[in-house]
C-alpha cells in the first residue's frame, strides 16, 4: 500500500504467535527499493477462538470452537511511533503503529537487515535486533557536507535528522550528511567529538567548520 512518498508495509504483531495477526509499519519508497524490504500484502488467516457458551440442555457450561478471520489492519489516519535504524552507517527513519514492540519491530528488521542493525527509539534508546537494550543513548559524531563552501560539518547530535533539518532552515546551500559514527552516550560523543576538531584543527574554517581536504576526506572513507 503506497500512500504520499510512503509504502505501508504490514509486520506480524507477534512472531510468536501468527495468530495475533499483523500491525503496520511505513518506509520511504526509496528505501523499500534500496534495502529490497517485501511489500507485499499478506493474505488474511482464519483461524478457531475457543469460547464457553451456556448450554440449557444439560444445565452446564461448555467450550466451542468460534472461527475467527484475521486480516490485515488498516492504516487508518493514527499516528504511529518513529524508530531510526543504523543500517552499516546507513539512517533509515521508519513510522510505526504505536501498539507494535520493539521485539515485533526487530523481527521484521532481521528479515531484510544486518543482523549488526541498531534501532534508536525516539528518545534515543537503542536495542540490537536480539531486543536487547543497549546501556546508553544513542548518540551520533557526524560529518556534514557543503557544496558550495567546500566545507565539512564535525558535529554531534542525539538525532541526526532533527540536526539536518535545523540546519538546513538556516543555510542557503544544500547540505549533504556523508557519514555518521554511532556511540553509547554524550560523553562519548563529545571526547570524540573534541579528539576530531583537535586532530583536524589546521583546516578548520570556523566553528566545527573544516576545509574538505584530502587528509579529512580520506579518514571520512575509512570510517
Amino acid at each position: 500500500m503506497v500512500r504520499g512518498s510512503k509504502s505501508v508495509v504490514f509486520i506480524e504483531r507477534s512472531p510468536s504467535d501468527p495468530d495475533k495477526g499483523w500491525g503496520w509499519v511505513e518506509v520511504e519508497l526509496g528505501d523499500i527499493r534500496r534495502f529490497k524490504i517485501d511489500t507485499k500484502r499478506p493474505s488474511s488467516r482464519y483461524i478457531t477462538k475457543r469460547k464457553l457458551r451456556y448450554d440449557f440442555e444439560t444445565n452446564s457450561i461448555q467450550e466451542y470452537d468460534e472461527p475467527y478471520v484475521v486480516s490485515p489492519p488498516s492504516r487508518g489516519k493514527a499516528g504511529g511511533k518513529k524508530f531510526t535504524l543504523n543500517i552499516n552507517g546507513e539512517l533509515l527513519t521508519i513510522n510505526a503503529q504505536k501498539f507494535l514492540t520493539i521485539e515485533a519491530i526487530c523481527a521484521w528488521v532481521k528479515t531484510w537487515a544486518d543482523p549488526k542493525t541498531k534501532i534508536v527509539t525516539s528518545g534515543s534508546r537503542a536495542h540490537s535486533l536480539d531486543g536487547d537494550k543497549l546501556a546508553h543513548q544513542a548518540h551520533f559524531v557526524y560529518f556534514i557536507f557543503n557544496q558550495d563552501s567546500n566545507a565539512i560539518k564535525i558535529g554531534r547530535a542525539k538525532n541526526i535528522q532533527k540536526r539536518m533539518q535545523s540546519l538546513q532552515t538556516s543555510s542557503p546551500s544544500q547540505l549533504k550528511l556523508i557519514k555518521f559514527l554511532q556511540v553509547e552516550g554524550a560523553k562519548e560523543a563529545q571526547e570524540l567529538e573534541q579528539s576530531l576538531h583537535k586532530q583536524f584543527w589546521g583546516i578548520r574554517l570556523a566553528g566545527e567548520w573544516f576545509k574538505a581536504e584530502v587528509h579529512l576526506l580520506e579518514y571520512i572513507s575509512q570510517l
